[in-house]
C-alpha cells in the first residue's frame, strides 16, 4: 500500500513464517517476503537448542536470493549471554558479537549489554537500570574507535503505568531529537502503540497474537503529511 492507496500487488509487501517442530531440539521452517523474493521463499532456517546443561541455541539461515548462509550462535554460561552471527557473504566471517549479564546495585536491577560490529567497526554498549519495579532508563552508546566523529547514542525512559498503559521517551544524544511512545494492551493477546518523532513521523503498530500466528498491522506518515502513510501487513504462522 502506497501513499494510502493500493497500486499493485507488490506494494502490499506480504511477509509470512512457517515453522515446524521437528522434536524437542530441533526446528525447520522458512521466511517469505513479496517485495524481496517474489514468489520464492526468502530464508530457509533450521534452529537446534541444547537439551540441559549450560542453554545453547544455534540456528543456520540460507538466504536464497544471494544464495549465503548465516549461523547464529547464542549461549549462557554463569549468567551471561552470549551470541555471535556468522556470514559467508561478508568480507568478516563473524560479522557481529555481544555479552550481556544482570547485576544487582543498590538493591537495584542493571544490565550490560556490549557489542561490536566488524563490518563498520562500530561498538557499543547498552546499559539498563531499573529504578523502581515500574520505571527503567536506559542509555546505548556507540563509538567507531578509528574514526573522530564524536560518539552517537541514546537516553530512554520507560514507565508502566499499571497494568494496560505504558510510556516511552528517547532522545538521541547527538541530534537531541525525541521519540515519544505510548503503548496500551487491548487484552492479554492485542497490543497497540503509537510512537510520535516531532518533525519526522509518527508509526502506529497493532499486534494481535493467536494459538498459531501473529498478525502484525504497521502505519506509518511522515509528519504533518498524512495523506503520504505507506501501510504494512505482517503474519507469521506456525504449524
Amino acid at each position: 500500500i502506497k501513499d494510502a492507496a493500493v497500486k499493485n500487488i507488490e506494494g502490499v509487501n506480504l511477509e509470512g513464517e512457517v515453522e515446524t517442530q521437528v522434536s524437542d531440539q530441533l526446528a525447520a521452517g522458512a521466511t517469505y517476503e513479496q517485495n524481496s523474493a517474489k514468489f520464492a521463499p526468502r530464508t530457509l532456517f533450521t534452529r537446534w537448542t541444547s537439551k540441559g546443561g549450560d542453554p545453547l541455541a544455534v540456528t543456520a539461515i540460507i538466504n536464497v536470493a544471494d544464495n549465503a548462509a548465516e549461523v547464529d550462535v547464542a549461549y549462557e554460561k554463569f549468567g551471561s549471554k552470549f551470541s555471535a552471527n556468522f556470514n559467508s557473504a561478508s568480507t568478516q566471517l563473524i560479522t557481529t558479537a555481544d555479552a550481556c549479564r544482570d547485576f544487582t546495585v543498590d538493591g537495584r536491577k542493571l544490565k550490560l549489554a556490549p557489542s561490536h560490529d566488524f563490518g563498520s567497526g562500530v561498538w557499543s554498549v547498552t546499559s539498563n537500570l531499573a529504578l523502581s519495579p515500574a520505571t527503567s532508563v536506559e542509555a546505548k552508546l556507540n563509538s567507531n574507535l578509528g574514526n573522530s566523529d564524536a560518539p552517537t547514542g541514546t537516553v530512554s525512559i520507560d514507565h508502566t503505568i499499571d497494568s494496560i498503559y505504558s510510556i516511552k521517551h528517547s532522545f538521541a544524544l547527538d541530534s537531541g531529537s525525541a521519540t515519544h511512545e505510548f503503548r496500551r494492551s487491548l487484552d492479554a493477546d492485542t497490543k497497540l502503540s503509537v510512537a510520535a518523532s516531532p518533525g519526522h513521523s509518527v508509526e502506529v503498530e497493532w499486534d494481535e497474537t493467536g494459538s498459531k500466528s501473529l498478525w502484525t498491522t504497521n502505519v506509518r506518515m511522515p509528519w504533518g503529511q498524512y495523506d503520504r502513510a505507506s501501510v504494512s501487513f505482517k503474519r507469521k504462522f506456525k504449524i
